[in-house]
């Protein structure tokens, strides 16, 4: 898994840890900065905190497909699925530092279709 180092102004420079990956990657639980939380459209805020939940427990985050980035990754909530973009305080990846909600869809359940014949 690549890790990619970068620097970001706030009053004073901090370093941060953005997650790249191709492939699936495992999690730890983490301590997340809420504040360090931004949106692409303000309609996500309101789910926030059932992301912040999913990253508290950890567990497996993958790549977006057919997403040309290696810094994009979907988390499944308990009724959202998020696109987000990850930037930890170092690469333990137990504090998320800052995150970036691209996008926030339902999750369906699994859908299952019964056909019955006409002559039975």
């Amino acid at each position: 898994m690549a890790i990619q180092r970068k620097r970001e102004e706030f009053g004073r420079a901090v370093a941060r840890v953005i997650l790249e990956s191709c492939e699936p990657v495992e999690l730890p639980p983490a301590e997340v900065d809420e504040q360090g939380a931004t949106v692409e459209r303000q309609e996500f805020q309101a789910y926030l905190p059932e992301l912040f939940s999913a990253l508290c427990e950890g567990g497996a985050v993958k790549p977006v497909p057919l997403v040309q980035s290696d810094s994009l990754f979907i988390i499944n909530g308990a009724t959202r699925t998020f696109w987000v973009r990850l930037w930890h305080t170092d690469t333990t990846r137990t504090a998320v530092a800052r995150l970036h909600v691209v996008n926030c869809l339902p999750r369906s359940g699994q859908v299952q279709l019964s056909f019955k014949s006409q002559g039975s």
